[in-house]
């Protein structure tokens, strides 16, 4: 493999044979182009329009790329239907094509946030019924219907070699599925959780981590970069398909969300389950808030003013009295951003940590070198 442009073609062009396809100038130049920043770490952006069969031309040479090196390629993309289709159809062909022409069959696995997954522990020790739910959950037919749910994604535990949320078909609503699932800040951990050993979730970063190729989404590489701890398996390249969505996927992970309409649907959802005293101090607290944001004109604000901080204060002092949380966590630090939709949404959004937009493909250390950004047409 010293000559990268015969490799790219020529591994293309076995891996099109075998799967019936026809050749494409467009997807020639691409491959060559994506195994050139690869072996390079040069950076690369393509536009490839519809039909020019660009899975295949960035799949083809990071597989490659990823045995030669003994280092997992990173794919992100923005939708479902997509990592599907890398993960359901064209990596298990090309793995299968290409085998013959590399040192060995190629591995690949898709990973996902802990929450996609059904978790063990809160299905068999019925932490699900300690969770608040909403209140429509008291009319007759909807309990009824979360029960059904319930008892189906029992059973299915017992199928499963996944716990994939999108394996299942047909799906369940969003309330239903939390009833079996945990995030991230709310799992016990591996070493605590008396399921680690079988926790889906672990399970399935373990693969990734043996894998050549790893199929993630937008959010989860934002988490990574993000997160003070390396979610992804370590690699030293990263290509983004659907990176016209990469700026919204990052800034939704990215930011949390104040709004006037938020702030009163909780107060009235709290109001029983908290002393009057912390109810009227929190609604306070929350008119402030909701004031400032109606003042508020677009844009984004790197550094929040001591009014902002001030509010946030108060609004954060007076949740933290009502979930005896404690009151002295800092609410802003350096680096944090603030994004103001002003009065026409009502809502703040802020950004949970400093984040150097496209830069996070640059990242070293973990991340080191060549990032392929594909953008559909």
């Amino acid at each position: 493999m010293s000559d990268a442009s015969v490799s790219a073609t020529g591994l293309l062009a076995t891996a099109v044979a075998a799967l019936g396809g026809t050749e494409r100038a467009g997807q020639l130049t691409m491959a060559t182009a994506v195994e050139h920043s690869l072996h390079s770490g040069e950076h690369l952006v393509v536009q490839a329009g519809t039909g020019t069969g660009k899975s295949l031309a960035y799949l083809v040479p990071a597989l490659a790329h990823a045995i030669e090196q003994s280092s997992p390629v990173v794919v992100s993309t923005a939708t479902i239907a997509l990592q599907r289709q890398l993960v359901d159809r064209d990596l298990p062909r090309l793995a299968e094509a290409l085998a013959p022409s590399l040192a060995r069959k190629p591995r690949f696995a898709i990973l996902k946030g802990r929450g996609n997954y059904l978790c063990l522990n809160k299905l068999h020790n019925g932490a699900a019924s300690d969770q608040e739910v909403p209140d429509t959950l008291f009319e007759p037919f909807a309990a009824s219907a979360l029960g059904r749910d319930v008892q189906r994604l029992n059973d299915w535990a017992e199928s499963t070699k996944t716990g994939d949320r999108d394996e299942l078909k047909p799906g369940v609503p969003d309330r239903s599925w939390s009833q079996v699932s945990v995030s991230a800040r709310e799992c016990l951990g591996a070493t605590r959780c008396p399921f680690g050993t079988e926790c889906f979730a672990e399970l399935a970063r373990l693969e990734a981590g043996q894998s050549d190729v790893v199929v993630t989404n937008h959010a989860l590489l934002a988490i990574d970069a993000i997160a003070d701890i390396n979610i992804l398996p370590e690699h030293d390249a990263v290509i983004v398909d659907e990176a016209h969505d990469l700026v919204d996927r990052v800034t939704s992970v990215a930011t949390q969300e104040l709004s006037a309409v938020g702030l009163t649907v909780t107060i009235r959802r709290i109001g029983r389950l908290v002393s009057p005293e912390t109810a009227s101090r929190f609604e306070a607290s929350s008119a402030t808030f909701s004031s400032l944001i109606h003042d508020s004109r677009p844009g984004t604000i790197d550094r929040a003013d001591e009014e902002t901080v001030t509010y946030l204060t108060a609004l954060r002092d007076a949740a933290a009295a009502g979930a005896y949380r404690d009151p002295h966590r800092p609410v802003h630090r350096p680096g944090n951003g603030l994004r103001t939709h002003g009065s026409g949404c009502r809502s703040r959004r802020y950004r949970r940590r400093g984040f150097p937009g496209i830069g996070l493909l640059g990242r070293t250390g973990h991340h080191r070198t060549a990032q392929c950004g594909v953008a559909g047409s």
